[in-house]
């Protein structure tokens, strides 16, 4: 991982931030040397010795001087908050930007890496840590030119205290670093644990139906304070050993203020070494330390961010070589001052639109595995319905999402009026094709905003879409219409309901082909009828449509059967139950189950 490659281009994203807060910690650090110096110089007046060559009385010193190097901090701080802490802010903004970019830059059907709680502590823990290593950079050069400085003015006052004075400090740099294991390991675990409860509260609020029908709502309660229990140990081994480390850092300071109460006694009788001089020695000590302490700190943090910056990157790792380490800090558009761009309905040109599209030895195998679809050949022109049929995993989703490039083709071709298509995953979106897939995603919003996902009013027929889904009756009984939330993955609606509402959205795209995967599963046989009786009403309506319903199997215009992957069978339903072994199993138990179904609603 290119820890250092990263930070340098994360700081080129706004030096001049970087610049203004590299200058106010200049001016931060400064402010304890200029304030040993005229320190010095009081007690050295004060004692009599000899002090600066200029003379300066000693009140213009307390009340002026003094006062002046104080401003300085502020000062410092003060910039500091609107240059170096604003940078920061924005270069979270930036990471986070680059992960979701990447992530919906990858095939829309290959699964993240670990669950959505896990995703979502890397969007947060692990940009931190990133961020916060950028900055100590930065701080870094700043505090090392305060400590060289200190340390040049310290051995042309006394070499010989100098050096035995910066015995405890390289010891206490020896010791953060040959414990940078511990602290690595115990850092990794309490992101795991942080990770893990994050998961988990994801899980258990998609999962609250499931929960209270199995009424396991105690054992899940007693997982999730386990996993807390587990969060808290882990959390409280990395603080205590970090504060460990602090205590020794703080008693190395005044194991250095001690060394020189001890070497100065004879000095300061025979004025080699002022009360002056043991006072900037003082002042300047724990400053010195907080130098030698973030060298020692420096290189288990650049492990931990190493450690995130893997976590990030995998995140958005896809089979495009194209994509790098580099990409989480490339720079782009964060849109906090500037006006986001506003989103139009796309349109296509006239020689765009669709005359036929045609898929051509498609096949695609799972990684690992020997399922998935093997030479796929089918044809779809303007205005037919295509439906591809076949039993539980024979491949007809796994069809539908290589089209749609929702996963990589491994061999064969996808053509459009007779031009290949190089990047499914790019051509295949509205207005091309829309899509609705078996189990519709739906957002804790309005039903409005469910429909529009984004895109501006005045552009789409959210009534005719609805109307359209055979759902616009049911929404007008709602309490707030349109604007009645439905909560996470519509929990509020009926299972035919949220697939309607997924096919709205799909209709409000106008696209050329409309690709349904077993849309009409949750529907009754009347709301069923009437959804395709109005799509199909719609002039040049192209459907694609995974479906094993007779109503839509009548209407195909050509059915593809689908049997291990394999197509063994193509037609209309008339000819496929002549021809097709698979497709007169199929009809027949379709047939006989429908009819089992009845009689039995009738006996019941």
């Amino acid at each position: 991982m290119k820890v250092m490659r990263i930070s340098w281009e994360m700081l080129k994203y706004k030096p001049g931030l970087v610049i203004g807060g590299f200058l106010s910690d200049i001016l931060f650090f400064l402010q304890p040397l200029a304030a040993g110096l005229i320190t010095r110089e009081i007690f050295n007046q004060l004692q009599g010795t000899a002090g600066w060559n200029i003379s300066i009385n000693i009140w213009v010193l307390v009340l002026l001087v003094l006062p002046i190097t104080l401003t300085m901090r502020l000062i410092g701080d003060f910039i500091f908050v609107f240059t170096m802490w604003i940078f920061i802010l924005m270069g979270r903004i930036l990471l986070r930007k680059n992960m979701l970019d990447g992530i919906f830059k990858k095939l829309g059907a290959v699964a993240l890496p670990d669950s959505s709680g896990e995703a979502v502590s890397r969007f947060r823990g692990d940009i931190e840590e990133t961020m916060w290593f950028v900055y100590r950079l930065t701080a870094l050069i700043s505090l090392g030119i305060f400590t060289g400085t200190s340390f040049f003015i310290m051995q042309s006052i006394n070499w010989e205290i100098t050096l035995y004075v910066s015995i405890p400090l390289a010891v206490m740099m020896i010791l953060v670093f040959f414990t940078r294991p511990i602290f690595t390991r115990l850092r990794k675990q309490r992101r795991k644990a942080a990770g893990a409860v994050t998961r988990t509260i994801g899980e258990i609020f998609r999962s609250v139906q499931s929960i209270k029908v199995a009424t396991a709502e105690d054992n899940v309660l007693k997982y999730f304070g386990e996993i807390n229990d587990k969060r808290r140990i882990a959390e409280v081994k990395d603080e205590f050993f970090h504060r460990l480390l602090h205590s020794i850092y703080y008693s190395t300071i005044y194991l250095g203020i001690g060394i020189i109460l001890l070497l100065v006694g004879s000095n300061l009788q025979n004025n080699t070494f002022s009360v002056g001089d043991l006072a900037f020695f003082v002042g300047v000590l724990g400053e010195m330390g907080e130098f030698i302490w973030d060298i020692g700190e420096i290189v288990p943090r650049y492990v931990r961010t190493k450690v995130s910056l893997g976590r990030m990157f995998k995140l958005i790792k896809s089979e495009d070589e194209d994509v790098t380490e580099l990409d989480l800090a490339k720079h782009g558009e964060i849109y906090i001052k500037e006006p986001y761009p506003s989103i139009q309905m796309a349109s296509l040109d006239a020689t765009d639109k669709l005359r036929n599209f045609e898929v051509k030895g498609l096949t695609y195998t799972y990684p690992d595995s020997t399922k998935g679809i093997n030479d796929i050949n089918f044809t779809i022109n303007k205005g037919t319905f295509t439906v591809i049929t076949g039993r539980i995993g024979s491949g007809k989703t796994t069809l539908l999402r290589a089209i749609l490039g929702l996963l990589p083709n491994d061999d064969g071709g996808l053509y459009w009026n007779g031009k290949i298509v190089e990047k499914p995953e790019d051509f295949f979106i509205p207005p091309r094709t829309a899509y609705t897939s078996q189990v519709p995603r739906l957002f804790s919003e309005t039903i409005k905003e469910n429909i529009l996902m984004g895109l501006p009013e005045e552009s789409v027929d959210v009534e005719g879409s609805l109307e359209l889904a055979v759902i616009k009756k049911e929404v007008e009984e709602f309490d707030d219409s349109l604007d009645t939330l439905i909560g996470p993955k519509g929990v509020k609606l009926s299972g035919g309901q949220r697939q309607r509402l997924a096919s709205a959205r799909m209709f409000a795209r106008n696209s050329e082909i409309l690709v349904f995967d077993d849309l009409s599963s949750a529907l009754d046989v009347e709301t069923e009828q009437l959804l395709w009786k109005r799509v199909f009403a719609r002039e040049g309506s192209t459907c694609l449509a995974v479906s094993h319903r007779p109503i839509a199997l009548r209407r195909a215009d050509n059915i593809i059967v689908i049997k291990d992957g394999e197509i063994t069978g193509q037609g209309k339903l008339e000819h496929l139950l002549e021809t097709c072994d698979e497709m007169k199993r199929l009809w027949e138990e379709k047939i006989l189950g429908t009819t089992q179904t009845t009689v039995s609603g009738q006996t019941d």
